[in-house]
C-alpha cells in the first residue's frame, strides 16, 4: 500500500521544477521514434546521474535527433527529402541542504543551421513538516538561426545567422494534502526576442514569412494526483492555460499574437503485479489562431497588400490535438536468477506507444518510446 503512494509521489516529482529531491546513481538509455506522413524523427538519449559527498549531485545527458522530412513540410516550396541531425549535451549540478535544494544546469544544442546555449537554475524549499514545496526557476537562452540560400535582413554584417534570445522563469507550489493526495500550482513565463520565424517557409505573393520579433509566452497550470493503495491505482489530472502576446502592445486588439490555448491531461497508473505497472495518458490541446495569421495555403489572397506580418505555419492557426498513450514499466528483478541477464535485474524497462492526432496539414503521427534505467 505504502509503495503505491510513494510511487505516485515519485512520478509526480518529475513534474516539479527544481523539486527538493536529490538525484540517484543511475544510467538511463532511452529511444524515441516519431513518424508522421512527411517526417520521421529518431532520438536516442543517454542520461547519467551521480550522488556526491556533502549533499552534491551531478547529472549529464546526450541526445541525437535524426530528422528526415520532406522540405515542403518544413516550409520550402519544393518537396525534396532531406535529413537533419541535431546534437544536444547537458550538464547539471545540484546541492541539497536539509530542506533546501539548488540546481544549476547548462545545455548546448547544435544542428546545421541552429545553435543554442541555455543556462538555467532553480531553488526549492520544503515547508510545514515536508508537506509543501516552493520552487523558483529561471534561465537564459542564447540561440542563433542560420540560413541556407539567402541573406535575411536581420543578419549582421559578417555573420551567417540571426540571434534569438530568451529569458524564462517559473514558480511552483506543491502541497501534500494527505498521505495519498498531492496538488500543485505552476506559473511559467518566457520572453523571446529576435528571429522567431522559419528561415525557409514562404507565403504566396509575399515570399519568405515575416513574424513578430518579440513574444511573451505565459502559462498557469493546476495539477492533482491521488493514489488508491488497496488496488495499486493512481490518477493524475492537469489543466493548463497558455497566453501569447507581443510585449508593449495595448489590450485594444493591436497585439499581433493574441494566441491562447487550453490543455487538459489525465494519467492513470495501475500496478498489474509486483514487477509490472501500466500507465495510460490522454491529453487534449485546443488553441486559437494568432491575430495576424490567416490560411494562405487555402486562400492565397487572404493577406492584404502591405501586411506587416504573414506566415503559412499551420501551428499558428486554430489548432486542436489529441494524444492518447499507453506505457508499460517492468522492474526486472525476476531476471536475477539468470546468469547472463542478472545484471539487468536492478533496473527497469519501459515501452510506450502514443498516437498524435492533429487538425493541421502535418497529419497524424505515431510515437514509440523504449528505455532502460539502471542504478549503479
Amino acid at each position: 500500500m505504502k509503495r503505491v503512494a510513494l510511487a505516485l509521489l515519485a512520478a509526480w516529482g518529475t513534474l516539479v521544477p527544481g523539486a527538493a529531491v536529490r538525484g540517484e546513481d543511475r544510467v538511463t538509455i532511452r529511444g524515441e521514434y516519431y513518424r508522421e506522413p512527411s517526417t520521421r524523427v529518431i532520438q536516442p538519449v543517454v542520461e547519467i546521474s551521480k550522488d556526491l559527498p556533502d549533499g552534491f549531485d551531478v547529472s549529464t545527458h546526450y541526445l541525437v535527433d535524426a530528422i528526415t522530412s520532406a522540405s515542403a513540410n518544413a516550409g520550402a516550396v519544393s518537396d525534396n527529402i532531406f535529413t537533419e541531425i541535431r546534437n544536444e549535451v547537458g550538464l547539471g549540478v545540484g546541492k541539497t541542504w536539509d530542506r533546501t535544494r539548488a540546481t544549476l544546469s547548462y545545455k548546448y544544442s547544435a544542428e546545421s543551421d541552429y545553435w543554442s546555449h541555455t543556462l538555467a537554475g532553480s531553488l526549492a524549499r520544503r515547508f510545514w513538516g515536508d508537506t509543501a514545496t516552493l520552487a523558483l526557476s529561471g534561465g537564459l537562452s542564447l540561440d542563433a538561426v542560420g540560413f541556407r540560400g539567402r541573406t535575411p535582413q536581420c543578419e549582421a554584417l559578417g555573420s551567417y545567422s540571426c540571434p534569438l534570445d530568451a529569458v524564462f522563469g517559473g514558480l511552483a507550489y506543491t502541497q501534500v494534502i494527505s498521505p495519498v493526495a498531492i496538488a500543485q500550482l505552476n506559473l511559467d513565463s518566457a520572453y523571446l526576442w529576435g528571429f522567431l520565424g522559419n528561415p525557409y517557409r514562404q507565403v504566396p505573393n509575399f515570399g519568405y514569412e515575416v513574424v513578430p520579433d518579440r513574444r511573451l509566452r505565459s502559462a498557469v497550470s493546476l495539477r492533482f494526483a491521488y493514489a488508491f493503495p488497496s488496488s495499486g491505482t493512481g490518477v493524475q489530472l492537469q489543466y493548463r492555460y497558455y497566453r501569447d502576446l507581443y510585449p508593449g502592445t495595448s489590450p485594444s486588439g493591436s497585439d499581433p499574437w493574441g494566441l491562447s490555448a487550453h490543455t487538459v491531461e489525465g494519467r492513470f497508473y495501475q500496478r498489474l503485479s509486483r514487477d509490472l505497472e501500466l500507465r495510460l495518458l490522454y491529453r487534449q490541446y485546443v488553441q486559437t489562431r494568432a491575430a495576424f495569421w490567416c490560411d494562405a495555403i487555402s486562400n492565397a489572397d487572404c493577406y492584404a497588400a502591405g501586411s506587416a506580418f504573414y506566415s503559412t505555419d499551420p501551428k499558428l492557426g486554430p489548432l486542436h490535438t489529441e494524444y492518447p498513450e499507453i506505457k508499460l514499466i517492468w522492474d526486472a528483478e525476476s531476471l536475477r536468477p539468470f546468469r547472463f541477464f542478472n545484471w539487468f535485474a536492478a533496473g527497469s524497462f519501459e515501452i510506450s506507444y502514443g498516437r498524435y492526432y492533429q487538425n493541421t496539414s502535418f497529419a497524424d503521427a505515431h510515437v514509440l518510446q523504449a528505455g532502460y534505467t539502471m542504478p549503479y
